[in-house]
């Protein structure tokens, strides 16, 4: 604005200076004698016609400058909004990806609490009650058929909180580490219709931070069960190695597929808790995919410290 008002400064002085030259010019024509009078008259509306000329220059100079200025306002207002909307819309995202972390951390400390309850007290004391009962009728010789059915029942009830311990915190993953339960967990979702592979150049023995591993674990669990249920896929493969320090996964299978364009029309299907978890550990996650071409999903974590 300084400069605009500067250069306006200056052009009026060159207007007012030309004008002050150019009438002290047509004083000093008109002050000679009357025979010179007319030969300089055509003189003075050449000057005149000069002067005019040169107002309209400057005017229209101004003109185009000002709308030079008006233009580059525009455009720097128009930045400024634009960057204020990609401002809001990265805080709004931070805010969102924070609400969903804090959930699945929430989560995952609430699974692994109700795991340890359900394999420390309850199974406990079904296996004592089981115990009690045995011991009951083994001291009174008792054949009796609701007894018989009362250790089926007790035992089945055994079965399902084991398992039902066990899908909420995998007993594999605790004791033997992360690379022993993705292998384990691809054996299990292997039957008839789908085969998922497992590859590794990690150590079965490696370990990780619990915390890390659980998230791994968790993630892997999800996008097989997409694949299970959306990709129609008869062979799967996950990967795993590590490379600068990063940990990489690479699942692909041979299923339908699906235009990478319409990526946010699958996004319900889990990934937007996926990618929250993996943002969590500034890791990155690329999907590529081809209609009747399968799915490749790879993920680079960085390894925790």
């Amino acid at each position: 604005m300084f400069g605009f008002n500067f250069f306006i400064s200056l052009l009026f002085s060159f207007a007012v200076k030309g004008t002050f030259v150019s009438q002290k010019v047509v004083a000093n024509l008109q002050s000679h004698n009357p025979v010179t009078q007319t030969e300089n008259k055509t003189t003075v509306n050449q000057l005149k016609m000069s002067e005019q000329l040169r107002n309209k220059k400057i005017v229209s100079l101004s003109i185009v400058l000002i709308v030079i200025i008006f233009f580059l306002f525009y455009f720097l207002y128009q930045n400024n909004k634009l960057k204020q909307k990609i401002k809001r819309k990265d805080t709004k995202q931070k805010i969102l990806l924070d609400i969903i972390n804090s959930g699945i951390d929430t989560q995952e400390i609430e699974r692994k609490k109700i795991a340890s309850f359900l394999h420390d007290n309850i199974n406990s004391l079904l296996s004592s009650a089981g115990l009690h009962l045995n011991t009951f009728t083994a001291q009174n010789d008792i054949k009796s058929d609701e007894i018989q059915k009362a250790k089926a029942i007790l035992s089945e009830a055994h079965e399902l909180l084991r398992d039902m311990s066990h899908d909420l915190v995998p007993s594999l993953l605790v004791r033997f580490g992360l690379i022993y339960a993705l292998e384990d967990l691809c054996e299990k979702n292997s039957n008839s219709a789908i085969e998922f592979e497992f590859s590794s150049s990690i150590p079965t023995s490696r370990r990780y931070l619990e915390k890390f591993e659980m998230k791994i674990y968790f993630i892997v669990s999800e996008l097989f069960n997409n694949i299970i249920k959306h990709s129609d896929a008869k062979k799967a493969r996950l990967s795993l190695t590590e490379k600068n320090n990063q940990l990489i996964l690479s699942i692909h299978d041979d299923g339908i597929g699906f235009r990478t364009q319409k990526l946010k029309d699958v996004e319900g299907f889990g990934l937007n808790r996926i990618r929250a978890r993996i943002k969590k550990y500034k890791g990155s996650l690329s999907i590529t995919s081809k209609e009747n071409e399968g799915t490749k999903i790879k993920i680079q974590i960085p390894l925790p410290n």
